[in-house]
């Protein structure tokens, strides 16, 4: 169990880390970052539209529906080559769903620090619903900022990695000393 959790911190940490520079680098170059998440956008969408068409015509011959959904992807993923710009706010959704993902979560690790008595756990709650606000924004309106909206995500983003980083720190704190079964667990003893 302890590894499981030691894991899971780990994973929480590099996600949040990976979510901070991707917010620095939406910040200070937006319109380069967008064309590179287009990039690699359609490079994604583009292999896996050839891999399910090869998949098709292989030894074990594929379905029809991944033949198409092949077809689909590998279209949108060169379409999307050629114009990068043009998925740009499909990208700015997706970033926004992440926004709005990770929200949520950062609101049940507030509610957490309140469980655990942490008496400022309003401030990061309220940050949290702001950014929720905004996360909602972007998704239900990308084209309404263009790069201020990229570099709005920035610094969505970099909060959200800050505040996300700082909960883990707290709650690994609080865990040090949380009593289980009359049994103090230090989680220094995982590591």
């Amino acid at each position: 169990m302890r590894e499981l959790l030691k894991d899971l911190k780990w994973s929480l940490i590099l996600a949040s880390l990976l979510f901070l520079f991707l917010g620095i680098a939406l910040l200070i170059w937006p319109h380069t970052s967008n064309l590179i998440l287009c990039y690699i956008v359609a490079a994604v969408l583009t292999a896996y539209g050839l891999f399910n068409i090869i998949g098709y015509f292989g030894k074990e011959r594929g379905s029809l529906i991944g033949l198409i959904v092949g077809v689909i992807c590998a279209a949108f993923g060169i379409y999307a080559i050629v114009q990068p710009t043009r998925i740009s706010d499909i990208i700015s959704v997706i970033l926004g769903v992440a926004i709005l993902v990770d929200g949520v979560m950062s609101l049940r690790r507030d509610y957490e620090l309140r469980v655990a008595g942490f008496p400022q756990w309003w401030v990061p709650f309220a940050v949290d619903v702001l950014i929720l606000i905004l996360g909602a924004i972007v998704v239900f309106n990308p084209g309404l900022f263009a790069e201020l909206l990229l570099q709005i995500i920035g610094v969505i983003l970099i909060y959200e990695s800050v505040s996300d980083l700082w909960s883990i720190h707290r709650l690994a704190k609080l865990a040090r000393a949380a009593v289980v079964e009359g049994e103090v667990i230090d989680v220094r003893d995982a590591e």
